[in-house]
């Protein structure tokens, strides 16, 4: 393949190597249509195909999300009602999605299987190009929205799928306030739009406009295809010549305006409080400022540099200042970057609206001090080496972040290559330390005040129920413009499409990959066992050269469960504390010159043969490169042995941020907090689970956030005897991944012998009420409920059927929720979950159900291979290096050998009608259940179950 030759249609333009990448970036163009294609060709198993439209949005009512959304819903050579289903139950698929970005929508599969990554590339192009949405109305009202009504003088509501996922986004605060910034700093761009719809205008949006935005933005001539990894290119060339032929030159989406420089300018906008909270300090604001186009990479990763050092930890010295004056809780600096223009934006967070001015003046105080001052270079190079490590680390699905990387630049017209290249970048950040260059920016970013938005959102107890009236009463109106008749008549024409199954003549349209095509052999999980002097060690390989991933487990099987919160609580800490040689300042620069990241976490690991006991371990988990490795085991050592817990202050501070963050969290995942209080009774693993990064943990975080400074000595003199008792040689695993044979003993002799565990397994489990609702601000909802299950691969085949083929038509299809279910754990439990769920308490109405259902599918078990085949692919994602050794690291603590994995494969492979059946009478009522939601979702639950518990 040569410049200028013309394979299947497309015109070779260009053939580079790309150094940085390891690869080659070859681009073309369809000479016909005049679509851009790139071909990354390199060594991976994996194969990526992505098809980017540029999709610029000119109105709030999330079109383009709708599109994403519908083209998915069936197409002329695959007239099923959703092939992207059909594809989740029957492919070998690493990666099957799509995405709305503010200014692009990427349709992405990919596979390690050559046959099975043709069939979703087919499937995928019919989709964009030939979708069923012309023909049929009911996909726009399932995906985007209808007015729910079927018997006149019924109350109507809206319902949609993607209506009812922007209810949920929109929920967090932080969420809301980075879309009012983008509408006052981008006052004549479409990026002051919200891409993803705000539910406000989604029923603005007509059948009529959908489909011309479809016929003008889902064209060729507007396309950015992508290929990468280990192919045949020919295939995919020829496909996409003989599907875009058809079309001539089109005009595509229009250019991106650039936005002028505004005026300063400030909002204020209200978000809702729970019922009872105190608004005191429950203010959020953030100042925004524009500040690079996409051409300026170096100048956005010098910003990044700068954001890390301002602001990364509490002892960084803008944060520090802003922290000490008292008027905030949490402050936060970052770049959001990706777009033609990106912005920078400083958030002050659990303030006061008076507050905010003198927050910003601070800033801006000391913003100025430190640019005529000078910034610490030796900070400032730490950052510099952070960031250089986390740009060069493999990270999976590596061809989408290849991807995602090149059309930073392309989509605007420019190099494609430009943010792929970084060692000339770096080069130049560290040159750039000699000069006045981060000075300079730093001035520019928070000094200099023109161009700013201020957004600053208000606690408000009756903002909740003033939107859902508000939304209610544009509900109506519309209703009595539409009429009943006609929303009674639609719904009728919804139902039936949607309770209409596909005949087996439109499922035989879905390329299937053949069982054959699926190995009998699980992927090798590759560990070897051994010793450092008497402290075991795991060691896995890895493929990319010089970066060494390492852990350190130490067994925390006989603490309790209030130490265990506890010890989650430090560990969430740990690194931005002091240690008896270095300040908070100090120590973090260190830890970015030495390691690409570190965390440390509790970590449980269970087994379905002894579900009542577990593995608990605490651990510190590190990545760097291999030369700084002799520097690192001293400075692990130092934080794990030598932090000091001895100001209460400090300790306070963290709470309270840490309180404000779990409360977020609970708000916008509020799914996964519900699946550990169902868990948590469960197995001892789900029991840890709950202890220390569920609600109970929150819970315990909310309640030391409220005491007075002067209680938390106590509290810290049991953390660091906590600390003291577990980081010791005795309790001890080292787990390595690397190329070669790194030298990791020298961790040894930093480590104090200690005593070993009283016991080996951690054995306790929560008690708790089995209907439990938990209330949140927020429109939507979320549920969970669990039983325990007799485990082996049948069932995962059986959560599978449930997932794909009853919870996505009921709870998703019909109910309206973004997102449903189900999931058989390591430990022998089957959990059921709804996310972004108008109805929660509806759909664990169909939860219990899901034996009837299972009987039923048993009996025919149509499309059975299928679900077998789907059920191994999600076994076996793409994993990094660091990845697929914590991975292996797991199935070491649970004792999965390899033999124990063949089993479970076996019984996968051979998973039969008469087994499905045989399981049904196991699935009985789910033990136990939570709602995450509003009051009026929970009031609706406990009508039904007056034995619903309130958390």
């Amino acid at each position: 393949m040569k410049t200028n030759d013309l394979l299947h249609g497309f015109r070779v333009l260009d053939e580079r190597p790309c150094e940085d990448d390891g690869g080659t970036m070859i681009t073309m163009r369809h000479e016909k249509t005049g679509a851009r294609l790139i071909w990354m060709p390199n060594d991976q198993e994996n194969k990526l195909f992505s098809i980017t439209f540029r999709t610029v949005p000119w109105d709030d009512t999330g079109v383009f999300h709708i599109l994403e959304h519908s083209v998915l819903c069936g197409s002329d050579r695959y007239p099923v009602r959703e092939p992207f289903l059909e594809l989740m139950k029957s492919s070998m698929n690493t990666f099957l999605n799509a995405m709305t970005f503010p200014d692009k929508t990427m349709y992405p599969v990919s596979s390690r299987n050559s046959a099975d990554f043709m069939n979703l590339v087919r499937v995928y192009l019919d989709a964009v190009f030939h979708p069923a949405i012309y023909t049929n109305p009911n996909i726009f009202r399932q995906e985007g929205w209808h007015i729910e009504l079927r018997e006149k003088g019924a109350e109507p509501v809206y319902k949609g799928v993607v209506f009812n996922e922007m209810k949920g986004a929109l929920s967090g605060v932080h969420r809301r306030l980075s879309h009012e910034q983008n509408r006052l700093l981008f006052p004549d761009s479409p990026y002051r739009f919200i891409s993803g719809g705000d539910p406000a205008a989604i029923p603005d949006l007509t059948y009529e406009d959908f489909l011309q935005t479809h016929r003008v933005n889902y064209h060729p001539s507007n396309a950015y295809i992508y290929l990468d990894g280990d192919l045949e290119p020919d295939p995919v060339l020829a496909l996409l010549d003989e599907t875009m032929s058809a079309f001539g030159r089109g005009e595509g989406s229009p250019e991106i305006p650039m936005q002028r420089k505004i005026e300063s300018s400030r909002r204020q906008i209200s978000y809702e409080l729970p019922a009872g909270q105190s608004p005191e300090m429950q203010a959020h604001a953030t100042v925004g400022k524009v500040l690079a186009d996409w051409t300026e990479r170096e100048k956005l990763m010098a910003l990044d540099v700068l954001a890390s050092v301002l602001a990364d930890t509490n002892e960084s010295p803008l944060k520090r200042a802003l922290l000490d004056t008292g008027l905030c809780r949490d402050v936060a600096l970052l770049v959001d970057a990706g777009s033609l223009q990106n912005t920078g934006l400083l958030g002050f967070f659990n303030t006061e609206a008076e507050h905010v001015d003198t927050l910003l003046q601070k800033a801006r105080s000391v913003a100025e001090r430190l640019a005529e001052e000078g910034l610490d270079r030796e900070d400032l190079s730490a950052a510099i080496d952070n960031l250089e490590f986390r740009e060069r680390e493999a990270e999976e699905p590596a061809g989408l972040i290849r991807n995602i990387n090149i059309l930073n630049a392309w989509l605007y017209g420019g190099d494609p290559m430009t943010y792929l290249k970084c060692d000339e970048v770096f080069a130049s950040l560290r040159a750039r330390l000699g000069t006045d260059y981060y000075e300079r920016l730093l001035r520019e970013w928070l000094v200099d005040e023109s161009g700013t938005a201020v957004v600053t959102a208000l606690p408000d107890p009756e903002y909740g129920t003033r939107q859902a009236e508000e939304e209610s009463r544009r509900c109506r109106e519309r209703a009595g413009e539409m009429g009943e008749d006609v929303l009674i008549e639609q719904n009728g024409a919804l139902d039936a499409w949607q309770q209409t199954p596909d005949t087996p003549e439109q499922l035989a349209a879905i390329p299937k990959l053949p069982i054959s095509e699926v190995a009998a052999e699980p992927q090798p999980m590759e560990t070897e066992s051994g010793f450092l002097g008497e402290v075991p060690i795991l060691r896995h390989p890895a493929r990319q050269k010089g970066i060494v991933s390492m852990s350190l487990y130490f067994s925390a099987d006989d603490l309790a469960g209030e130490e265990l919160t506890d010890l989650s609580i430090l560990s969430e800490i740990l690194g931005e504390l002091p240690t008896q040689e270095r300040s908070v300042w100090e120590l973090q620069r260190r830890l970015k010159a030495v390691f690409g990241s570190w965390a440390f976490s509790v970590a449980a690991f269970g087994s379905k043969e002894e579900p009542g006991a577990c593995r608990t371990f605490f651990t510190a988990q590190t990545k760097l490169l291999s030369r700084h490795l002799g520097e690192a085991l001293p400075l692990l050592a130092e934080v794990l042995t030598r932090t000091r817990l001895d100001d209460a202050g400090v300790l306070r501070e963290q709470l309270l941020q840490m309180d404000e963050l779990g409360r977020q969290a609970v708000i916008t995942a509020g799914h996964s907090c519900a699946m550990r209080r169902c868990a948590a009774p469960l197995s001892a693993e789900g029991t840890v689970g709950e202890l220390t990064g569920g609600f109970t943990q929150w819970k315990r975080i909310h309640a030391l956030a409220e005491q007075p400074e002067e209680a938390l000595p106590e509290v810290m003199a049991r953390m660091g005897a906590l600390l003291k008792k577990l980081c010791v040689r005795s309790r001890l695993t080292v787990s390595v991944t690397a190329h070669g044979e790194e030298d990791v003993s020298g961790i040894l002799a930093l480590l104090p012998e200690g005593e070993r565990p009283e016991r080996d397994r951690f054995s306790a489990l929560l008690r708790m009420e089995k209907a439990q609702a938990i209330r949140i601000p927020a429109p939507i909802s979320y549920s969970a409920c669990a039983l325990r299950v007799p485990c082996d691969g049948t069932w995962k085949v059986a959560a599978s059927i449930l997932s794909l083929e009853y919870l996505w038509n009921e709870v998703r299809v019909r109910g309206g929720a973004y997102g449903a279910g189900a999931r058989v754990t390591g430990t022998g439990e089957l959990a059921y979950y709804s996310y972004r769920d108008p109805s929660p308490y509806a759909s664990l109405q169909i939860d219990r159900k899901a034996a009837d259902f299972l009987r039923g599918y048993a009996e025919e078990a149509p499309g059975l291979e299928q679900y077998i085949i789907s059920t191994i692919a999600k076994s076996e994602p793409l994993l990094s290096d660091s990845a697929r050794g914590a991975a292996a690291d797991g199935l070491w603590f649970r004792g999965r050998t390899l033999e124990k994995r063949r089993e479970e494969r076996r019984r996968i492979l051979a998973t039969s009608r008469e087994d499905l059946t045989a399981l049904c009478d196991a699935l009985g009522e789910p033990g136990y259940w939570c709602i995450v939601g509003p009051e009026t979702a929970i009031e609706a639950a406990r009508k039904e179950d007056p034995a619903v518990e309130s958390l």
